[in-house]
């Protein structure tokens, strides 16, 4: 007859290797069913069973709970690396976020760039006439207008069916008197007032220098590129270009840009940023840092760094 410690590994091999029911196993040892669930109990607490769950999702359950409490956050979604389109995973799980908490938001602020369209072109149809949308950034330009806050706000605002504000000007203008001359207008301080007391908003975070969006909206020349290098440049937000520090800089283009600067954004009772690409992980950390992010959705990649 089988000593317990055989009996016992005997049984954890027909249950874990074989599949064998626990009735089939009693059966076979002739054995009572509760001593073949005794047995298995006693193998996990000896350790001769170790089971271990071995997927991805439950990785990244485990880095979200981590990061949360890292940084104090309500939310964060992490696309997986595996995914094929990482913007397009990422515009989905901004939908997932922010769409079931629409109905207590009143004014919603959005920011531009191609991880925003994203989110714009998967948003559902929903009936949200209390909403009222505002760009958070200049919308005009004549390339890639899809990308442009204007538009993202159009669209958006249709899928909800709710209100809408635009933000008449480009999102850098061409120089700091243009600048001025169109924050003294009424259009312009109305809609950047409109956009400080959002109650939500939504913005990208880019690398200014290697910037997707900069580059497709051709608004960054190779010498404002090496400017940026020179001034030590890892991120933006709104029309805030700023260093590892948190600093915004003063220097270059990122004098021209329009829109709420960081100091506003900061100020706004729930702010969530979306970024992919490992080469935004270090502009991330820094406005995780300022303890003013309530809500986040990166990468994989992104989120390991961090």
């Amino acid at each position: 007859m089988l000593d317990r410690e055989d009996l016992m590994l005997k049984t954890a091999l027909l249950y874990y290797e074989d599949e064998a029911t626990q009735s089939e196993i009693a059966k076979k040892l002739n054995i009572s069913r509760p001593t073949v669930a005794s047995l298995l109990h006693e193998a996990k607490e000896k350790g001769i069973v170790k089971i271990t769950i071995q997927h991805n999702e439950l990785r990244l359950l485990k880095l979200q709970e981590a990061l949360m409490e890292k940084y104090h956050l309500e939310n964060i979604k992490i696309a997986a690396r595996s995914q094929k389109d990482m913007k397009a995973a990422a515009g989905k799980l901004c939908v997932d976020l922010i769409e079931p908490i629409l109905k207590n938001i009143n004014k919603l602020g959005i920011g531009w760039g191609s991880t925003l369209y994203e989110y714009v072109e998967q948003a559902n149809l929903l009936n949200l006439n209390h909403l009222k949308i505002t760009p958070l950034i200049g919308g005009i330009g004549l390339s890639e207008v899809r990308f442009h806050s204007n538009h993202l706000a159009f669209v958006l605002s249709e899928k909800y069916n709710c209100d809408v504000s635009y933000f008449y000007a480009p999102a850098i203008a061409d120089t700091m008197e243009v600048k001025e001359t169109l924050l003294h207008t009424e259009l312009i301080k109305e809609i950047i007032d409109e956009g400080k007391n959002v109650d939500f908003a939504i913005l990208g975070v880019s690398d200014p220098i290697r910037s997707s969006t900069y580059k497709k909206l051709k608004y960054i020349s190779t010498d404002e590129a090496e400017l940026l290098k020179r001034e030590h440049a890892i991120g933006d937000i709104g029309s805030t270009i700023f260093t590892a520090d948190g600093t915004p800089l003063k220097k270059g283009f990122s004098q021209r840009l329009l829109g709420i600067e960081l100091k506003d954004i900061q100020k706004i009772p729930r702010v969530a940023i979306v970024a992919t690409g490992k080469e935004k992980a270090e502009s991330v950390q820094t406005l995780l840092n300022m303890d003013f992010i309530t809500d986040l959705i990166i990468d994989e990649e992104i989120a390991e760094l961090l």
